[in-house]
């Protein structure tokens, strides 16, 4: 098939003349970079200075050597250092277009920074739309802004976009949208501002629209990359598509697009390359606070039918979408205003449509760094390239498809004295036409093609074209031989049946289509139902094919049927046996092997089905493990794919064990192993470890003896022999065994001489403990409160039968009064929780109610009889007392001494 040459016309390509290494680099959102290489991929950047939620702008330059970046307010250069009297500009991080880079006209060491500003708070002033001047050969070469904040507009959006106005004096078009006047908060007004040679013209081209009702300022502004569209999105004031007329600057015709569902305020825009698609992100937020989740599309237009499609939907907010060098467009993804991510999204094929264009989300890693919701926006011209394809009804394309052996042809018209430059995937090709012409094509010619054409005039724009290339195989049939087996119901012997024609297709890639005799091909008359093809001639017969590839290119040839007469169910079927899945419910269902089952038919390849018709027609093979009740299936037997017989399979399922078994089991540690039986009258007994994945073998027998803990697996089988095959069924059942022990006192922490004594036990052990002070009633809290003074015993107890664990304490104290009267009923003053071991060595104080020491005592002492040293009788009263302890500590109180 001829490719008819396809031509671009100069005046149509909208380029600076640079070679689309101005936008290179991508700086943005904290820290964020990307690198567009020269064959189309991309490298995440980690240099970045930037910290900006919204706003943000980039240039390289020609060579895409990266000259300086911007959030609209501090300006980077190279080295990412701040360039000289580079902060203070008038733009915003919460600007959505905060800035924008345009190189000066045939002298690009001077660039334009054109910021927008936006007030996020009463406090917060708005100035406008203005620009400042970067000399990037001053200042040593590291850059100077020289001038800074020049005016143009006292108050605008937060937007702005620029694009070439055309080749004979390179001038650029920079585009902002404002109010029409200075106290109107309408932004209806688009100013116009041409950038060129001899600087900034600041006396704009002025397009009002009265009619028009935007008062949201949010939301980005670009043109498409020829220039001839714009697309305004105004986030809850909506989205605008209006006409753009490079030669004068004037914006006309706004239509309103309406986005479909409740994700309806626009945000990011994009045009596809071929400009015939419009990519909006659209969000269900335009204050940036809800209650509800946050929720953004992703939606395709299309120019010429204007249908919306929705290609992706999720819990996101608002995002850039930006175009880029290779052709793709790129997304933010943030979770909210203040909340980034470490990706991008990508639409990877943007000038296909609908699902075609095979939007990928997360498909770029930014390396850690984070992408808020601005991406730097370009003069759109860097990304315009012509097509080098024409269809038949004159439109252009960047992509194409054909056969192998078409002669493959590109170009464009032929310019006296250009140079043309053309490259395959990124490598220089020797041709120098204006043409490539390859007469017949090959599936290695398969690449992306790019021309670079330069006038002779220097003055003229360097013109770009790409095409992107497949050439698709060209199917080659062969004869086939096709040996059916007749499995009618009817008569399977007569040589007539039904045959699936389909099973030649092979390449799922190609289109098969089927003919019962050569007039019938000639004159495209298929058979129409080629899965049942019923032959007319008994046992022999050709039928005929065609197969075609995407582009309709193919051959066509024969197809030899032979049919091979059955006798199903003549035979015994052979049997097979399986077991019952579940054995707990009521239905008896089981899985077979069939590549089990395969190998009963040595030498032959085998494939089921549930019918003897499915059989014949070889269509919905059963899977390897097939679920089944107790059935007969069908086998279909084939040597070199040629069907051989087709025989019954019989599958009978036997009952599965059905039993019991508890799931958990504590053992004793310090005891005995633990025994563990299963239930009696089954064929077979197996018992397992499991050891991560793996089951470890332990025992074969309804006992076990165990001395570890873990989990295991018990295997009970009832084991059938039936035809002189043996079957064993089995069920499994798991169950943990947990280890337990007896306590392990750790600590024993008292708090004692205080009105609530309390005590807290600290043990470690594998068991589920409880814990006592008399033995007799037990706590599962390990902790006392108001305890009596004195010796007291502590018990654990291993609820699970493990052992008690014992340990006697003291907890200090005294008593309130005494009454030394001989009755042997309080006698004497003493420490409680004290004695000869206890406390042995600390020394107690007792003094009148003056302070008059009266007597020293040791707790190993029978304590204070109320006697003086010269063992005369003191008289009741109050009297105190000074404890040293043993371990440190000082107790002082008083008691009463009662007679």
């Amino acid at each position: 098939m001829l490719r008819t040459l396809l031509t671009v016309f100069v005046f149509l390509i909208v380029f600076l003349g640079y070679s689309q290494g101005e936008s290179t680099y991508w700086y943005f959102g904290n820290g964020a970079g990307l690198r567009f290489n020269e064959d189309g991929s991309t490298t995440a950047l980690t240099d970045g200075k930037l910290n900006t939620l919204e706003g943000c702008a980039s240039i390289s330059d020609q060579e895409g050597n990266l000259l300086l970046y911007t959030d609209g307010r501090t300006v980077y250069n190279a080295n990412h250092d701040v360039i000289a009297n580079g902060t203070g500009l008038y733009g915003d991080s919460s600007s959505t277009q905060s800035a924008l880079i345009v190189p000066k006209p045939e002298d690009p060491s001077i660039q334009y920074i054109f910021t927008v500003d936006t007030s996020t708070n009463e406090s917060d002033s708005n100035f406008g739309f203005n620009y400042s001047e970067v000399d990037l050969e001053s200042n040593g070469g590291q850059g100077y802004v020289r001038r800074k904040n020049i005016n143009l507009l006292d108050f605008s959006s937060e937007k702005i976009t620029a694009v070439l106005k055309d080749c004979s004096n390179r001038s650029v078009w920079v585009v902002t949208l404002a109010p029409a006047g200075d106290d109107d908060f309408n932004f209806n007004t688009f100013y116009a501002y041409e950038v060129g040679p001899n600087g900034i013209n600041s006396t704009p081209v002025i397009s009002s629209f009265p009619e028009l009702q935007i008062t949201d300022s949010r939301g980005y502004l670009k043109f498409s990359p020829d220039g001839t569209k714009v697309a305004c999105a105004n986030s809850m004031s909506g989205l605008y598509l209006l006409d753009f007329d490079v030669a004068t600057g004037t914006t006309s015709n706004p239509v309103q697009i309406n986005i479909p569902g409740s994700n309806r305020f626009p945000y990011g825009v994009e045009f596809s390359q071929n400009q015939q698609f419009l990519y909006v992100n659209a969000s269900n937020n335009a204050s940036g606070e809800i209650d509800d989740p946050y929720n953004s599309s992703l939606f395709q237009l299309d120019l010429t039918t204007f249908q919306v499609v929705e290609l992706d939907r999720r819990e996101t907010f608002r995002s850039a979408l930006q175009l880029g060098y290779n052709g793709k467009i790129y997304r933010t993804i943030a979770e909210e205003y203040l909340t980034g991510t470490k990706f991008l999204g990508v639409i990877h094929n943007p000038n296909e449509g609908g699902t075609a264009a095979n939007y990928q989300h997360n498909a770029i890693s930014l390396e850690g760094k984070i992408g808020n919701q601005g991406l730097p926006p370009f003069i759109q011209s860097f990304f315009f390239k012509a097509g080098l394809f024409r269809n038949e009804d004159g439109t252009q394309e960047s992509s194409a498809s054909i056969c192998e052996t078409e002669e493959l042809r590109l170009g464009v018209d032929f310019s006296s004295g250009a140079a043309y430059i053309w490259k395959k995937n990124g490598v220089l090709l020797p041709n120098t036409s204006h043409e490539l012409v390859i007469p017949s094509a090959r599936l290695t010619d398969s690449g992306e093609y790019s021309l670079e054409i330069i006038p002779a005039d220097p003055k003229e724009c360097v013109i770009n074209g790409e095409a992107i290339i497949e050439i698709i195989p060209i199917p080659i049939p062969n004869p086939v031989n096709l040996v059916q087996c007749d499995v009618d119901m009817v008569n399977s012997t007569d040589g007539l049946t039904a045959i699936n024609l389909e099973q030649i297709s092979t390449n799922s890639g190609f289109t098969y289509t089927f003919y019962e005799s050569i007039s019938d091909l000639t004159n495209d008359l298929p058979i129409s139902d080629p899965v049942r093809y019923q032959n007319i001639n008994p046992f022999s017969q050709t039928v005929y094919y065609r197969v075609m590839n995407e582009r309709n290119c193919g051959d066509s040839s024969e197809i030899n049927l032979s049919v091979v007469s059955t006798a199903i169910g003549s035979s015994t079927p052979k049997t097979f046996y399986g077991c019952d899945d579940n054995p707990e419910d009521d239905i008896l269902e089981g899985t077979f092997d069939l590549d089990q089952i395969r190998q009963a038919f040595p030498g032959l390849e085998v494939s089921f089905y549930e019918t003897r018709e499915d059989a014949g027609l070889k269509l919905n093979a059963l899977p390897a493990n097939y679920g089944s009740q107790p059935e007969t299936i069908f086998a279909r037997l084939e040597n070199n794919n040629e069907c051989q017989n087709v025989e019954e399979i019989e599958l009978i399922l036997n009952p599965s064990p059905s039993f019991t078994f508890p799931e958990e089991f504590n053992w004793c540690t310090n005891g005995e192993p633990l025994h563990l039986n299963a239930p009696l009258g089954y064929d077979l007994y197996n018992w397992y470890y499991k050891d991560g994945s793996d089951l470890v073998s332990l025992e074969s027998g309804s006992s076990i003896a165990v001395e570890q803990a873990g989990d295991f697996v018990l295997e009970i089988g009832y084991s059938y022999v039936q035809n002189n095959q043996t079957t064993n069924c089995f069920t499994t059942k798991e169950f943990t065994i947990f280890p337990s022990s007896p306590a392990i006192f750790v600590s024993i922490d008292i708090t004692d001489f205080s009105e609530n004594n309390t005590v807290m036990v600290i043990v470690e052990g594998d068991g589920d403990y409880e814990y006592s002070l008399d033995g007799l009633v037990y706590q599962d809290d390990p902790l006392f409160e108001d305890v009596i003074a004195g010796f007291r015993t502590v018990y654990v107890n291993d609820k699970n039968g493990c052992g008690v664990s014992e340990k006697q304490i003291s907890i200090l104290g005294y008593p309130k009064f005494f009454t030394p009267n001989g009755d042997n009923e309080h006698d004497t003053w003493q420490l409680l929780g004290a004695d000869d071991q206890v406390q042995a060595m600390s020394l107690i104080s007792i003094y009148d109610r003056f302070g008059t020491l009266i007597t020293q005592i040791s707790p190993k002492s029978d304590g204070w009889d109320g006697c003086n040293s010269s063992g005369g009788e003191l008289p009741s009263s109050s009297y105190w007392f000074k404890a040293s302890l043993e371990d440190g500590r000082v107790f002082k109180g008083y008691f009463a001494l009662k007679r």
